[in-house]
């Protein structure tokens, strides 16, 4: 009781002093004088000054008191910081510390994060580890606890879980702003632990996100009757009006490889949709995508560009993602009471932030980082993830067939689309092998296992990569996080597959049996504990070496993880085989005709 009187205390003097500068009987720490202002709740730009007392926003009026610091902001608009409402920490590869030195000078001030990813490898104890490392940055983290780990039980094998008993702790945790995303396997028809989780969401005031490609028609209504609020998997406008008339919010994403915010964003420009009930995010983009082109950001200048009005995206970007998970008192917009969260830009249809400011402190400025980190050391235990049975050898990936033409099923990626397609395809069998076709774009993809020794190795066909000779693997491949491979031959995938092992996780490419290029991703097989400045250089070294052996793929490495999925329609690969995403089930590569 103590404690909570203590706190209590320590939150009555800070908004006390919020109050009295926002009387103007004490000077604010900093304030922003003649600002443009872009008020999120009224669509106004106000010409004011923004005085800020204690990391927060203590009044929007002219200031009639002598600061304690002054900007000039007459040339600038101030904007809210920026949300990103869905991503994973992770995905980045960086460990959230570092990834912070390349979002904030982005505009992007805080995260909604799933911790899905190292929760299929290392379950509670790594979520905690994430989360310790993301709350030593100005970068506001808030979570959206994992409702499903693993993905799919008994078609996978991962490294850890997340507990039914768990999931309902955290969810009561004060930082964490919702339910993570739930995909339809599990409530169509309904389950009962997933059911649980949603319930338990609501009961302390969370809301449940889903994450439902292609789902459409009753299985979509019957998907928003259990409580799911969202949906960040629309591809079409169609999809996206049959969410919104269920009353679902739509998350417009625009990450490395899932690329649907010009399609989306017709149903605001084109069909008059009400542009409060969207929200942006990235869900999973590389650090070297975000350097180049930006994240939220870049989601705001393209809707911008698109014919977006610039306010309407700034109020995607900002408040309608605060207001959607229930942060609006804290973050959101630039009103009095609110964190002071802030970007400085000179030209709103451009939209290029030239200062950050977070919690009242600038934080970044022409790009660059200002901020304070504390350092994080993550534990031993994180970076010993991998244990496989043995080494693989190239006869692992032998597909035998005893006849002369086999017919397969072959994963058919979508560039810049999360979901693929499944195609049909006559293969040549030589020695009773059957044979990739080079020439024809169909190549072998597996997935071996490496969290607890099975010695699983499922092999399949994929196309849509391009590669003409060699291979390239990753130990991250959604959502089992076992290393997945696609080569040309079987002999530089089980050099690919063997090197990540040794490097205890990575990315590598590899042709004529070396190693062209590669990264370590010693966290949990990954996250990299190197800079930014390494990783990215090591990542476009990797997309090139990828290039040169034949790839015209954007971003293949984050290609390559999405396709063992085993939730996102139409086919997934895990360990245990080739998975038939709408029907939840193991199916034979092979489709031997009667």
């Amino acid at each position: 009781m103590s404690s909570n009187l203590e706190e209590y205390s320590k939150k009555l003097s800070t908004v006390k002093r919020i109050i009295k500068t926002a009387l103007g009987k004490v000077a604010p720490d900093l304030c922003l004088r003649n600002c443009n202002l872009v008020n999120v709740y009224t669509g106004e730009i106000m010409e004011t000054d923004v005085s800020i007392s204690s990391g927060r926003v203590a009044s929007i009026e002219k200031c009639s008191t002598t600061p304690k610091r002054v900007l000039d902001c007459r040339r600038y608009y101030a904007v809210p910081g920026l949300i990103d409402g869905h991503m994973h920490l992770d995905s980045t590869l960086l460990v959230p510390s570092h990834l912070a030195k390349i979002l904030i000078p982005h505009g992007v001030t805080t995260v909604l994060t799933d911790p899905l990813i190292i929760a299929n490898v290392l379950g509670f104890k790594g979520v905690c580890s994430l989360l310790k490392d993301a709350w030593c940055t100005p970068l506001k983290t808030y979570i959206q606890i994992s409702s499903r780990v693993p993905n799919v039980p008994g078609l996978e094998t991962t490294g850890s879980e997340l507990s039914l008993r768990e999931v309902l702790k955290i969810l009561k945790w004060e930082k964490v702003v919702s339910l993570g995303e739930m995909d339809p396997s599990k409530i169509v028809p309904p389950k009962d632990e997933y059911l649980l989780k949603i319930l338990a969401a609501k009961k302390v005031r969370k809301i449940s996100i889903g994450s439902a490609a292609g789902l459409s028609g009753m299985k979509l209504v019957a998907f928003a009757a259990s409580g799911i609020t969202d949906d960040h998997e629309c591809v079409t406008a169609q999809e996206a009006l049959e969410r919104l008339r269920s009353g679902m919010k739509v998350v417009i994403r625009e990450g490395s490889t899932e690329r649907n915010l010009e399609a989306l964003v017709k149903v605001i420009t084109e069909e008059g949709q009400d542009q409060r009930n969207f929200l942006f995010c990235t869900d999973d983009k590389h650090p070297n995508d975000i350097v180049r082109e930006g994240s939220i950001d870049y989601n705001v200048r393209k809707a911008i560009s698109l014919g977006l009005d610039p306010v309407k995206a700034i109020q995607i970007a900002t408040v309608n993602c605060a207001e959607h998970f229930r942060l609006e008192e804290d973050i959101g917009s630039i009103t009095p009471g609110r964190y002071a969260d802030i970007v400085l830009v000179h030209d709103l249809k451009d939209f290029r932030p030239e200062m950050v400011i977070a919690n009242g402190e600038i934080v970044a400025k022409n790009g660059e980082f200002l901020g304070r980190l504390r350092r994080y050391r993550w534990p031993k235990w994180s970076m010993d993830t991998f244990k496989m049975k043995r080494k693989v050898v190239p006869t692992d990936f032998k597909i035998i067939s005893d006849k002369e033409k086999q017919t397969v099923r072959v994963i058919q990626i979508i560039e810049d689309q999360i979901i693929n397609k499944e195609i049909k395809f006559e293969l040549n069998v030589k020695d009773g092998q059957v044979i990739a076709d080079i020439n024809n774009d169909v190549l072998k993809i597996a997935c071996v296992e490496r969290h607890k020794r099975t010695g699983n190795i499922a092999i399949a066909f994929v196309k849509g990569f391009e590669l003409k000779e060699g291979a390239i693997a990753s130990s991250f491949a959604h959502d089992h996080y076992n290393i997945v491979v696609v080569g040309t031959n079987d002999e530089d995938m089980a050099k690919a597959v063997n090197a990540i092992n040794a490097m205890r996780g990575g990315l590598v490419a590899v042709n004529g049996g070396k190693i062209l290029e590669k990264l370590e991703l010693r966290i949990a097989g990954l996250m990299s504990t190197r800079p930014p400045d390494f990783v990215i250089r090591q990542l476009e070294r990797l997309n090139r070496a990828a290039r040169r052996l034949g790839s015209k793929l954007h971003a293949p490495f984050m290609t390559l993880s999405f396709v063992p999925l085993p939730t996102m329609p139409e086919l997934g690969l895990t360990d245990k085989g080739l998975i038939d995403v709408w029907q939840g089930k193991i199916v034979d590569v092979k489709i031997n005709k009667e």
